[in-house]
Parts: structure tokens; C-alpha cells; sequence
């Protein structure tokens, strides 16, 4: 869960686009991109660097380091792409998921 209430995931948009917040499971980009919101890992898959102070641009995560660009909708972008979480609204609640890992 990331917030108990939906206002305050809201209100961290509020003259914004982008949100870095740290979660259970690392830090976590918040994108809000044409009224759609979406989760990923904040790290840029070509030199590993964060995605603090990226920009949006025509619905694409844009890197600030080297203008690396990423759909906001698949993650994917040059080649590679950005760790997507689900990102669900249920009875008021804010829930981020992740994908599990399981070794037989």
C-alpha cells in the first residue's frame, strides 16, 4: 500500500508531474501523464542513474541525465525499458504491486 487515502496521493500532484517516493520496495517514480498515473522504478536502465527531475513529454518519461525517452504507458524506450509497477486505486486506497519472484 502506498496511501491510505486517494486526496493524498492526489495533493503530490498537485503542480506536478513526477513524484519520487519511497516505498516498502525502493524508490518508486510517480508519473501522472494525461490524467492516467502510472508507477516504475526510478532508475534509468541505461546507466542506472535516478529519475528525479525527468520530464513528461508527449507521454514519455524523458531522463534527465541523457534525454533517454520512455513510454509512460509500456516502459519501453531505446532499446530497453523502465521497471513498470501496477498501480491500483481500490475503496479509497492507494496500492502499488510487484512482481514476485519465486525459486523452485
Amino acid at each position: 500500500m502506498l496511501f491510505e487515502r486517494e486526496e493524498d496521493f492526489f495533493h503530490l500532484f498537485s503542480d506536478k508531474s513526477t513524484v519520487v517516493f519511497n516505498a516498502v520496495i525502493g524508490q518508486v517514480l510517480l508519473v501522472k501523464s494525461q490524467d492516467e498515473f502510472h508507477a516504475f522504478k526510478n532508475k534509468c536502465p541505461h546507466q542506472n542513474k535516478p529519475l528525479n527531475n525527468c520530464s513528461i513529454e508527449e507521454n514519455h518519461i524523458v531522463c534527465p541525465f541523457h534525454r533517454y525517452h520512455f513510454s509512460v504507458d509500456t516502459g519501453q524506450g531505446h532499446g530497453t525499458y523502465l521497471h513498470k509497477y501496477e498501480l491500483r486505486f481500490t475503496n479509497g486506497i492507494v496500492e502499488i504491486g510487484k512482481e514476485v519472484w519465486k525459486w523452485f
